[in-house]
């Protein structure tokens, strides 16, 4: 039988509980544990190594994610769709299992990038924001704690390990190859969302949404912000206002990335 305990109510945002409060702080210290951990073994820069850390951590998330598809299942007695793991913050599961995989190469090294880049962007934009992470059980939490701190620590890790970010001149280059790999995730989504709204929704008797990405034309976004652009401008107008955000994120993080490793100068792995 699948369990997942229930919170005390002082715990959850929603029942008065505080987003930053003992539960948060305590994944905060376990993110920054790991950091102190594996940042030192990332600046050996072992190609072997790093592909074995971005793996172990993609295989516990995939471990992760099928608990909470088989958990929301049988809750809610049909295939939680609504929960569909193609979203901005679940593709880098997929991402960290098939990269390792790879061989060396153009491919590998933009999805190592998109992981950098974006999948740290996700994580750190989530993790600020934490509202939405918290469940009304105790394992699902902490599998949404765990999944956001991991993309923060992948993110970091493969910067340092990949080397990048050390030169303005690579900036180009760099974001390019995450934003290609971005882009395709995008497109996907796109192509899921389509599918839905065209074909499966008469389908599929289910009340649930299907919002791949939150960028579906037949459902409403619910990220901060974009829920208010969105009703406002036409579909395409949102969707390149969505893209160019995240691009723009992105290209911060880089930036971020850059300026540390310039304060820090030879230090700086």
């Amino acid at each position: 039988m699948i369990t997942a305990w229930k919170w005390n109510a002082a715990f959850l945002p929603k029942n008065g509980g505080a987003m930053y409060g003992g539960f948060f702080f305590m994944w905060i210290g376990i993110m920054a544990f790991e950091c102190a951990l594996l940042l030192p073994v990332a600046a050996k820069r072992n190609k072997k190594t790093t592909d074995r850390v971005v793996l172990a951590y993609g295989l516990v998330m995939l471990a992760a994610e099928i608990y909470k598809q088989i958990f929301f299942t049988i809750e809610k007695g049909e295939y939680p769709w609504d929960l569909f793991p193609w979203q901005f913050c679940s593709v880098p599961m997929f991402a960290a299992v098939l990269a390792p995989l790879l061989p060396d190469g153009r491919v590998k090294d933009a999805i190592y990038k998109f992981l950098s880049f974006f999948g740290l962007i996700a994580g750190i934009m989530t993790i600020a924001l934490p509202e939405g992470l918290y469940w009304d059980y105790v394992t699902l939490t902490c599998h949404s704690f765990f999944w956001h701190t991991s993309i923060v620590v992948i993110g970091l890790y493969l910067i340092i390990a990949n080397g990048y970010a050390r030169s303005v001149g690579d900036f180009f280059r760099e974001w390019l190859g995450a934003a290609s790999v971005y882009t395709a995730t995008v497109v996907i989504a796109m192509i899921l969302n389509a599918v839905w709204g065209l074909v499966l929704r008469g389908a599929i008797r289910t009340e649930l949404s299907f919002n791949m990405f939150y960028i579906s034309p037949f459902y409403s976004c619910p990220l901060p912000v974009f829920r208010d652009i969105q009703p406002h401008v036409p579909y395409l107008v949102f969707l390149l206002i969505y893209i160019l955000a995240f691009c723009l994120g992105a290209a911060a993080v880089w930036f971020g990335a850059f300026g540390v490793r310039k304060i820090f100068g030879k230090r700086s792995p």
